[in-house]
């Protein structure tokens, strides 16, 4: 097993990538006042590690792996809800899904190569085994 660190995001957003032997993964993020989780299986194509999630059977809200940038007064659209017309509850009830997630690796680094989808072209998303300086032991 690894874990791997968020290195590109800023303070205070952090976020963990635990790549287990048996072929599954846990991702957790968090930020000022909300997180998110995720699940699933990997496999390794080449120098590729491709990550996908289990869905849940429970109902939280959802959204893309990945930086979110919605323009300003623009709604968010999509499936935002693991089952339809369900309340979810709690603050940790947000899940992030990965969906064919690739990342190759470069020395001590997981390097996100899938396409921008959204309006955040310049941002990039990347995991070192080390974990970012000023982060709270808390």
């Amino acid at each position: 097993m690894r874990t791997w660190y968020d290195t590109v995001q800023g303070m205070p957003f952090r976020a963990k990538l635990s790549i287990k032997e048996n072929n599954s993964f846990e991702y957790s993020s968090r930020s000022c006042e909300s997180g998110s989780k995720s699940s699933g299986i990997w496999k390794i194509e080449k120098d590729t590690i491709i990550l996908n999630s289990i869905k849940p059977k429970r109902c939280l809200f959802q959204h893309p792996f990945g930086v979110i940038c919605i323009p300003f007064n623009e709604p968010y659209s999509g499936d935002y809800k693991t089952i339809k017309d369900c309340e979810p509850n709690g603050r940790e009830a947000t899940y992030e899904i990965f969906e064919n997630e690739k990342f190759i690796f470069r020395n001590d680094t997981l390097i996100h190569t899938n396409k921008v989808k959204d309006n955040c072209p310049n941002i990039r998303i990347a995991f070192s085994t080390k974990e970012k300086v000023g982060r709270s032991s808390k």
